[in-house]
């Protein structure tokens, strides 16, 4: 059956458009894959921030801490606020 022309160019059109599909996968799995590396150097460099700051925040007096606490409660506050006011 192999030897009609015709069946020939069809395989071979199925056979390409397989590859393509396969190339389209593999281009958006590297895709994936560059988006998880930034993802991930981005989250150590957040990590490395947030130990320094607790470091920072250890090395202030207790009145700092409280008005530090403060600072970071009402942001929190303010933060959950304007979600509810967008729904």
């Amino acid at each position: 059956m192999m030897d009609k022309p015709i069946v020939r160019i069809i395989v071979g059109q199925v056979r390409l458009c397989g590859m393509l599909v396969r190339l389209i996968y593999l281009y958006v799995l590297y895709i994936i894959l560059l988006i998880q590396k930034f993802l991930l150097k981005a989250a150590g460099a957040a990590l490395v921030e947030s130990v320094k700051i607790g470091y920072c925040i250890k090395s202030l007096s207790k009145e700092y801490r409280v008005i530090f606490a403060a600072c970071i409660a009402l942001l929190i506050y303010l933060l959950a606020l304007n979600l509810l006011i967008r729904m």
